[in-house]
């Protein structure tokens, strides 16, 4: 009696680790290692409670602040897939006027990608120039001045004739051009600095 218990029981384990797996095998797992790169995790310098001042053009100036620069891993365990996915998002924030811009930086294996959002429009951006997507909406400029400041290795993206963002990589955003009429630019120097 014992031994037919015993058989019975490995016939049913047996049984159940066939079923359980189902039919369906992968024959080749994906590892995707899509993890941020050194400049995604610095770019900007942005650090939470910094502040950067503005000038609207209207005329009236403001601070941006970074609320948030958080760093997420999430692990990718799916069938046929077992990686790893880093995320860095930023959002910088101003009292008056209400403006909220959101970065957000997302892990690859073979490019560096940005995306630079508000109400009003959104900017996707390679930050290494080898992976740049359309050269026609992207471009990098040796300096640009902006009051009175000068800045060197400008990203100018554009997302339709009117909008453009003007970032550098060690200051972050220096112009946001929402419309034809409408703009913020840094201005250095300012009551917050």
């Amino acid at each position: 009696m014992k031994k037919t218990t015993s058989l019975f029981a490995l016939f049913a384990l047996a049984l159940t680790a066939l079923y359980g797996c189902g039919t369906d095998t992968c024959s080749d797992v994906a590892h995707p290692d899509n993890k941020l790169a050194e400049i995604q995790k610095t770019v900007g310098n942005f650090k939470k409670g910094k502040t950067t001042h503005y000038v609207h053009s209207n005329g009236f100036e403001f601070d941006l602040t970074v609320a948030q620069d958080s760093f997420y891993t999430k692990k990718l365990r799916d069938f046929c897939v077992d990686g790893v996915e880093e995320t860095r998002s930023v959002i910088l924030s101003s009292t008056y006027p209400i403006i909220n811009v959101e970065i957000n930086f997302y892990g690859s294996e073979y490019t560096t990608p940005m995306m630079v959002r508000n109400s009003e429009t959104s900017f996707y951006v390679e930050l290494e120039e080898r992976h740049i997507l359309d050269e026609e909406d992207i471009a990098t400029l040796d300096t640009i001045t902006f009051n009175g400041v000068t800045y060197d290795s400008v990203l100018v993206v554009k997302n339709d004739d009117k909008s453009r963002l003007y970032f550098s990589k060690k200051k972050g955003i220096l112009k946001l051009e929402i419309s034809d009429d409408e703009y913020f630019t840094i201005k250095e120097g300012g009551d917050n600095e």
